[in-house]
């Protein structure tokens, strides 16, 4: 690994740092940190590999927008989320980025499922997720905020995407 390929590595992992930091303080990533996180992508995408770069890491930040955007509108995701799988997308290829939404996905579901068990309404929280499904099915759409609304049933996605990206990173790395 090169020296910019290391700083790209460590400027990546620094920014989902930061992300994380600010969505347990405040349930939000600041948007100015998303914009510095995807210019600076391109920015190492285009030391690293020139213009022919830039097409592929553009198309790796939309990828999380076009194919999460619905978990999005339907309240089960937050917009910050989704940008920071865009940053991820724009430092590293398809393939990681893949690896990484996936392995986002699975611990965030068994930390859900922890949660739940730690509040004791796991068979609640399972019931009214069926119902949202269900009225999903039979037209009936809202956001899933909306029908979960129990502060206690939020929980932050970020720590799960940083999560993710060192179990992809290190799976990568290693095998």
């Amino acid at each position: 690994m090169s020296v910019m390929q290391t700083a790209s590595a460590l400027t990546l992992y620094t920014i989902i740092i930061v992300a994380v930091v600010q969505d347990l303080r405040s349930m939000k990533i600041s948007n100015r940190l998303i914009l510095t996180g995807l210019l600076l992508s391109l920015a190492f995408g285009f030391i690293l590999g020139g213009v022919p770069r830039i097409p592929h890491i553009l198309l790796n930040m939309s990828f999380p927008v076009i194919v999460l955007y619905l978990l999005y509108l339907l309240g089960v995701l937050g917009a910050g989320d989704i940008k920071l799988f865009s940053i991820i997308g724009g430092f590293t290829n398809l393939k990681t980025l893949t690896g990484c939404i996936v392995t986002a996905f699975i611990l965030g579901a068994a930390a859900g499922i922890v949660k739940m068990l730690y509040n004791r309404n796991l068979w609640f929280s399972l019931f009214k997720g069926q119902q949202f499904v269900k009225g999903l099915f039979l037209g009936n759409v809202c956001s899933y905020r909306e029908t979960m609304a129990e502060e206690r049933n939020l929980m932050h996605f970020s720590p799960a995407i940083l999560a993710g990206l060192l179990v992809t990173m290190g799976w990568e790395y290693f095998c």
